[in-house]
């Protein structure tokens, strides 16, 4: 089994953490539904998926140390242990781009206009869409994935913006 996408996202999800709260040395839970796992282990049954996560683990024990699996109601939690997390601050540097637009969302002044500018100073192929749910306003991702492969959902609230990324995969699954 391959497991690039599961180890790629699982770094993804605490570098933004990590962007968003600042470099603690603790541990860290990320909180996985099971179609977002069988989308990143592709050709896995719901089934086979608690011992994947025990070769993932395995297979990723020297970078992550022991990262301990529990079954969710929904799927599967990996709580990453302070082995894990300093790797991860020690070894990837911050995502320019998400750094940028985490900083433009926190921005009081911040507008639809200005967040789609951080995307576009980054690429030209940006996709940006006024999106009618009860949840999300717009949906901004890069088009061809580069620089972050992420789709972003943007709620203009009252009080300043706020956002949710998702892989492309289960944004789709949710149908919005």
């Amino acid at each position: 089994m391959n497991f690039d996408r599961l180890k790629k996202n699982l770094i993804a999800v605490i570098k933004e953490s990590q962007i968003k709260l600042g470099y603690e040395s603790m541990s860290f839970g990320v909180n996985y539904v099971t179609p977002s796992l069988l989308h990143m282990l592709d050709g896995a049954t719901a089934e086979e998926l608690p011992e994947l996560l025990g070769e993932f683990c395995e297979q990723n024990k020297d970078e992550f140390g022991d990262i301990t699996v529990m079954k969710t109601e929904n799927g599967f939690r990996l709580d990453v242990p302070v082995k894990g997390v300093d790797y991860v601050n020690s070894t990837f540097d911050d995502n320019d781009f998400l750094v940028r637009f985490i900083n433009e969302v926190r921005n009081p002044k911040a507008t639809v206009d200005s967040i789609v500018a951080v995307f576009k100073s980054f690429s030209d192929n940006v996709v940006v869409k006024k999106i009618n749910t009860d949840e999300f306003d717009y949906l901004i991702y890069f088009a061809d994935g580069k620089p972050d492969e992420f789709w972003y959902c943007i709620d203009t609230e009252d009080l300043g913006m706020t956002y949710h990324r998702f892989m492309k995969d289960d944004y789709l699954d949710f149908n919005f």
